[in-house]
């Protein structure tokens, strides 16, 4: 179940195909006027907004295509709507209606975005002049917007990012835009946030998609994965390897966790970006390879780079196109329904009768931070959906809290009264290490560090337990 994100996705809305077009102007007649005017051009829905309006929630209740606003009025700044209006949309046309058409105004509106300038009074056929230019980038906008709203509404990689919140409809946005070009992409984010479930929407089954996980593999094996090896390469290679890059040819390479790659390796991966020739171990012949590259990272490039442990030079090529995913407590309000859906998987999987959480469970979700984010969250709904009577009908705030909530209580009482069985050493285990990454805020490499052991050990470690996943 771990490829579900978050809760259902908020699609967007398809609106009626006439144009709206708004009308910003503190003189009602004049306001009049001019939307007489357009409605004769056309089929418009023409809305005189009231001067003053609240600006923010008119935009998001009904955004306009078109925008005639006058720039002098006693409660608005014109130059300011301006402004605003294209910081919430840069592709909302603006054409400035001023009685104050100095060449200033203009130039000034124009460098804000304006797409004309009519002087008042305005003559009607320059109006009607206007709209006729902009009746094509109505239908290319309508077009787009259309095929979107398709796209969101039946790609099953889109709609696997479920979300309501802000973050995500801008991520789902930004995977509409970057999914047919063919640069390279550098998720980051902390671990459980969906970097591979990403990958796979900006993918989107478009041709062949290997993943390797960079801090899976030992060093001295992850030269062979990516680049292949020919027979008696090295002790041990009684066989040909093709290695994954030459694998991918024509598709797509996921690196997981690429800042977990050693340097030797870096600087062989950068010569293959470069040069798109790839040279197995042991081989004195290069391949040529086209892919596409997309990595993931849950640690601060920036800092390794300027620490020395990750080059300069790959992290500009990796990260040509980038996005941050949001964590988890981030998007507070998308917990309780994706707890609900845990939950219902999670019964019928384990066959219990477990309907609903208790109103305090959720307010106890919402209100945890998450270190392990959508992950972490899993592995608790299915935890207690496991420890959970089969005629249980509800899980209660308790019973989502640890069972033993401290290393001094198993001290006095090693005995677990949910499973009537002793606490095991891979419970004390899990449970500290889950302390740790709280401490560090998820942050594994600190983890690592704080408990005195190697990056790719913590990993391992994570991996048996389910911490932080």
């Amino acid at each position: 179940m771990s490829h579900v994100l978050m809760s259902t996705p908020e699609l967007p809305q398809e609106r009626e195909s006439k144009p709206v077009v708004w009308i910003i102007d503190d003189e009602p007649d004049v306001a009049q006027v001019l939307a007489r005017v357009v409605k004769t051009c056309g089929e418009y829905n023409v809305i005189v907004q009231p001067v003053p309006f609240d600006l923010s929630q008119a935009l998001r209740m009904d955004p306009p295509d078109l925008v005639f606003i006058d720039l002098v009025m006693p409660d608005f700044d014109g130059f300011d709507i301006i402004r605003r209006i294209h910081e919430f949309d840069n592709a909302i046309t603006i054409v400035v209606v001023s009685a104050h058409s100095t060449t200033d105004n203009a130039v000034h509106a124009v460098k804000l975005g304006a797409f004309d300038f009519l002087p008042k009074p305005f003559d009607p056929d320059n109006v009607r002049l206007i709209l006729a230019k902009t009746q094509k980038e109505f239908q290319q906008r309508y077009s787009h917007a259309e095929l979107k709203r398709q796209i969101l509404t039946n790609d099953s990689y889109m709609k696997a990012i479920k979300g309501g919140s802000q973050k995500i409809r801008e991520l789902r946005e930004w995977i509409f835009k970057v999914r047919n070009v063919k640069a390279n992409v550098l998720i980051c984010g902390e671990s459980g946030t969906g970097k591979e479930l990403v990958t796979r929407a900006i993918h989107a089954g478009n041709g062949k998609l290997l993943a390797i996980n960079m801090a899976a593999i030992p060093d001295e094996l992850a030269d062979s994965e990516l680049f292949g090896h020919k027979i008696g390469a090295f002790t041990g290679a009684t066989t040909e390897r093709r290695g994954l890059l030459l694998d991918v040819n024509g598709g797509t390479l996921f690196l997981d966790e690429v800042n977990a790659m050693s340097m030797q390796l870096q600087a062989k991966l950068l010569r293959v970006i470069e040069e798109r020739k790839v040279r197995p171990v042991g081989s004195n012949q290069e391949y040529d390879v086209e892919f596409r590259l997309i990595s993931a990272t849950n640690e601060d490039l920036d800092e390794l780079v300027e620490k020395g442990l990750f080059r300069r030079d790959l992290y500009h090529r990796l990260k040509v196109l980038s996005i941050k995913l949001p964590p988890l407590r981030e998007r507070a309000e998308d917990i309780p329904l994706l707890a609900e859906e845990f939950l219902q998987y999670y019964a019928r999987a384990h066959k219990r009768s477990i309907r609903c959480f208790t109103a305090a469970a959720l307010n106890l979700l919402v209100h945890k931070e998450w270190p392990g984010n959508v992950r972490e969250l899993e592995n608790l709904v299915e935890e207690a959906v496991i420890l959970m009577s089969a005629d249980d009908c509800e899980i209660s705030k308790e019973q989502l809290e640890p069972t033993t909530t401290d290393l001094e209580e198993i001290q006095d009482n090693p005995f677990n009264i949910y499973t009537g069985e002793f606490v095991t050493l891979a419970n004390i285990e899990r449970l500290y290490i889950r302390k740790v990454l709280e401490h560090a805020e998820g942050n594994k490499a600190l983890a690592a560090r704080i408990l005195k052991i190697d990056y790719k050990t913590l990993l391992r470690k994570l991996a048996v337990t389910g911490v932080g996943d």
